[in-house]
């Protein structure tokens, strides 16, 4: 099954400015932790505004079993997930 998992943070609480977060990001999108996490990554977009008050946005494009495999890949990160399929599959419904 393919989803998009959408995860959003303010600006100002962001992984990578936080003591540690740089690391825990390597971690968590590794190849070791993919591959162990039994998900396909197929897809990972950020929208990164520099305005400080901005929300950031990230968008995982998943191939997984499940939506718990994915939450359990996320961990604490917090994602919303929404399982998707190819347009052209829902074109030929029409």
């Amino acid at each position: 099954m393919l989803f998009v998992a959408e995860h959003t943070h303010p600006a100002s609480e962001c992984p990578m400015i936080m003591l540690g977060g740089k690391d825990m990001i390597k971690e968590l999108f590794s190849e070791e932790h993919i591959n162990s996490a039994g998900i396909e990554l197929v897809g990972a977009y950020m929208s990164c505004p520099n305005d400080e008050g901005a929300y950031h946005k990230g968008y995982f494009i998943v191939e997984a079993s499940d939506e718990g495999t994915i939450k359990n890949f996320f961990g604490t990160m917090k994602v919303e997930l929404r399982e998707v399929k190819p347009f052209s599959e829902i074109a030929k419904t029409l």
